[in-house]
């Protein structure tokens, strides 16, 4: 199977999966299936059976009727001070590996949002209701009783000052904190923002084609925000493809012909015109 071919063939997986309720969305494989986009096939089963054992391992420190606070205590010590995840430092935080599941378990290392998909698939593998949560620039993981965590800093208990000084460290003093922040992230919500991060590593390696990847797969996400679309077609401009860039910017404008920035689409239009091949 050539490349295209592949890719095509993982994208119409994800958009399987996508397709069915809130519920049956499997976060593990959406997130595999992401990082399997433009990459040689990669084997979901072993990141699978990977957390399996994991949650396995907390399964086995644990007694029948044991608190939920202590479950989560031995869930921490399997994930952080046992298997050694983390969140990557300065230099690694724009690399796109730690977006990539089955390489952030392989390497331990992964983004928060990355890291939290690691925890809440463990812990709903041994019952634990966990929930993510998106914070302005931080994802964070919610438990019952109102317990916020940070998967980024070992599972540390996070409270409403913590949450306030991770807004202040990510986008500055700008924005406060406020309860309305932490309602639950869906699973489509959680791959978006995975999809997010995505795009913007690889648009600041200038990788085109794997930023595109990104962009394809969010619009099988939101397949109704334009935004992807001109996205697209900016990156296929790039790219050199710029028939399919002009058809792309094309039924953007024509889908958003008040948007905020169309004056700086038509100007970008009329060059890939120019250059049409």
């Amino acid at each position: 199977m050539d490349d295209d071919a592949t890719r095509a063939a993982n994208r119409a997986r994800f958009a399987r999966l996508i397709a069915l309720p809130e519920t049956d969305v499997d976060l593990a494989r959406g997130a595999l299936a992401i990082a399997a986009d433009g990459r040689a096939p990669i084997d979901p089963g072993a990141t699978l059976a990977v957390l399996d054992e994991l949650a396995e391992r907390v399964r086995l420190r644990l007694d029948v009727g044991d608190a939920e606070t202590h479950v989560i205590d031995r869930l921490h010590d399997v994930l952080f001070r046992e298997a050694r995840f983390r969140a990557p430092t300065a230099a690694e935080y724009h690399d796109p590996r730690v977006s990539l599941l089955d390489v952030v378990v392989a390497r331990r290392i992964g983004l928060p949002i990355s890291l939290a998909i690691v925890e809440l698939e463990v812990a709903w593998r041994i019952g634990l209701a966990l929930t993510g949560i998106g914070l302005p620039g931080h994802f964070i993981v919610g438990a019952p009783g109102g317990i916020l965590l940070d998967p980024a800093d070992d599972g540390r208990r996070l409270t409403p000052d913590d949450c306030q000084a991770l807004l202040r460290r990510s986008i500055g003093d700008g924005i406060l904190f406020h309860s309305g922040m932490l309602r639950p992230s869906g699973k489509r919500e959680i791959l978006a923002r995975v999809l997010r991060n995505l795009r913007s590593a690889h648009l600041a390696a200038r990788d085109w084609p794997a930023a595109l990847g990104a962009v394809e797969l969010l619009a099988v996400i939101e397949p109704t925000d334009p935004d992807h679309g001109r996205d697209r077609g900016l990156l296929l401009g790039r790219m050199g493809r710029f028939n399919d860039a002009v058809v792309a910017l094309g039924r953007y404008l024509q889908e958003r012909p008040d948007g905020h920035d169309v004056a700086d689409v038509r100007q970008v239009l009329g060059i890939f015109a120019g250059r049409r091949n």
